[in-house]
């Protein structure tokens, strides 16, 4: 049995919110949360109009896609074989030696008498 298929459930729960939040506090809820799902509509049909003309645009221009999806392949390409000779060339240069001074703790000097 779920929580409001009787009405006497509903009642307990509405009898149990204005108790909680008093009677004239739910109306400038219930008037608010209408406000923000109206907004919510308005802004979700705002977007599913700004999609539709984007497809359209999409849909119309592939051999504009195409092109520029070898280009940027290309320049790819281009790139990891820039990274791959780096790499070479980091492997077969010998690591650096640390100087001594790193090596070292350091010591604090202070001047006492």
């Amino acid at each position: 049995m779920g929580l409001f298929d009787s009405p006497t459930h509903l009642l307990i729960i509405l009898v149990v919110l204005v108790v909680l939040f008093g009677s004239t506090k739910l109306p400038k809820a219930a008037k608010s949360m209408g406000e923000a799902m109206r907004i919510f509509k308005k802004e979700s049909a705002k977007l599913h109009e700004e999609d539709a003309p984007t497809a359209q645009v999409q849909a119309s221009a592939p051999q504009q896609v195409a092109p520029q999806q070898a280009a940027t392949q290309d320049q790819m390409l281009a790139l990891q074989e820039q990274m791959d000779a780096l790499q070479k060339q980091m492997a077969a240069q010998p690591a650096p030696a640390t100087p001594p001074s790193a090596t070292e703790p350091e010591t604090q000097h202070t001047n006492q008498p």
